[in-house]
């Protein structure tokens, strides 16, 4: 996988089996697939992964464009993004 000049942010919504729907924000360098895997990882860990109300129907990703930087130049990660600590 291709890295980017710059990281990009992602909102990933994943869809359940009960019928809830569950944003997570995700920053990579990498492609909206690595957004997408973080997210599923994410709630996995959180929930019971299976077939269950929780278990993961459907997962949509949309791009929320590059990262904000700060007045230094330097990006600003929100806290609560989802993030690979083997990007940053």
């Amino acid at each position: 996988m291709e890295e980017r000049r710059w990281p990009k942010r992602y909102r990933v919504t994943i869809h359940t089996n009960g019928g809830n729907s569950i944003p997570y924000s995700a920053t990579t360098w990498l492609s909206p697939n690595k957004a997408i895997a973080m997210a599923v990882a994410a709630h996995l860990d959180r929930h019971h992964p299976g077939t269950g109300p929780m278990g993961i129907r459907d997962v949509e990703v949309a791009d929320l464009g590059p990262v904000p930087r700060n007045a230094d130049g330097k990006m600003v990660i929100e806290g609560s993004d989802l993030v690979d600590r083997m990007e940053f």
